[in-house]
């Protein structure tokens, strides 16, 4: 699997999750913000997007104006970390994971959902 694009606002998951990946020797690259990253996945191409719901809530208005304003981003796959009715504009959803859950675990998960799409 190529690069994965995490963005969550909590520092400590993104650190835990950096580490996670990285002890795996996967491609993983973490952001706080879901404002105004459109230009790294230009810059970056990654092959996956993993958002947490309650940041993409917190930053919804700059995440839609991103994901319509970009074909790249809209093409992406994405999985969402934790649960929202809210984000249905997110498209090409092709999964969930829903909380609690194993950090330990989540390259596993998320490479079991991509195969399973």
């Amino acid at each position: 699997m190529g690069l994965i694009l995490l963005v969550d606002e909590n520092k400590f998951v993104t650190d835990l999750l950096d580490k996670v990946f990285k002890k795996k020797n996967l491609a993983f690259y973490t952001l706080n913000s879901a404002k105004d990253f459109v230009y790294l996945v230009n810059d970056l191409k990654p092959e996956l997007i993993v958002i947490d719901s309650k940041t993409a809530l917190n930053e919804m208005a700059d995440l839609k104006k991103q994901i319509d304003g970009s074909k790249e981003l809209g093409a992406l796959p994405w999985i969402i970390l934790g649960e929202s009715s809210e984000l249905a504009f997110i498209p090409n959803k092709i999964g969930q994971i829903n909380r609690p859950f194993d950090p330990f675990h989540i390259p596993d998960l998320i490479e079991k959902i991509v195969k399973s799409n």
